[in-house]
């Protein structure tokens, strides 16, 4: 690489932590163009030759952070030998990985926006194809009926741990990520009931 792409590199690195910052901050909806330029002390044409509006610079730090959940959780599922395992250890890495004040905030605010840019998301679809071979692999401990049980709880394992994250976090704080990913991970391997 040559050295001005590495400063192209480093000038669009810039951008992108430093618009996650304010998202985190103040919310995609009000941070503007001339937020992210002067926090990274750049003019307000650099920020175009990377992005084309704030909208843009989102999508592109949502996906990080949807990359980088990915990578985790991933990680934390490959040391796991059972389902219930496995659905802990998806559950508590989500959850302590969006703990943090940066990404709570990031979360908060931006929640309906992180929505509309995961549908299309690159990372959430391999998370998504991640856990859909997992339920392949223990697809007889689970009894899933069919092909369509399978994409389904996948789904449904992308999307509640996030509105119950969000959810306990805004209106009963005092339970602790492990409690969480426990009644999880045992809903979704034996349902609600004392096992």
């Amino acid at each position: 690489m040559s050295k001005r792409e590495k400063n192209k590199e480093a000038i669009r690195e810039q951008l992108l932590v430093e618009a996650k910052k304010l998202f985190s901050e103040k919310g995609m909806q009000n941070t503007t163009v001339s937020d992210i330029v002067a926090a990274c002390n750049l003019g307000r044409g650099t920020f175009y030759n990377y992005f084309s509006d704030v909208k843009h610079i989102f999508d592109k730090v949502n996906e990080i952070v949807n990359i980088e959940i990915g990578n985790i959780i991933k990680t934390a599922r490959a040391q796991q030998s059972t389902i219930y395992d496995i659905f802990y250890a998806t559950f508590k890495t989500y959850f302590d990985f969006s703990s943090g004040p940066e990404m709570l905030s990031f979360n908060q605010k931006n929640q309906a926006y992180i929505r509309s840019a995961s549908y299309k998301s690159d990372a959430i679809r391999t998370i998504v194809k991640d856990l859909q071979a997992d339920l392949r692999r223990n697809a007889s401990k689970l009894k899933l009926a069919s092909d369509i049980d399978e994409q389904l709880l996948s789904y449904l394992l992308m999307g509640t741990p996030a509105e119950l994250f969000l959810n306990n976090m805004s209106v009963a704080p005092h339970l602790d990520n492990h409690k969480v990913a426990t009644f999880l991970a045992r809903l979704f391997t034996h349902g609600v009931g004392k096992q």
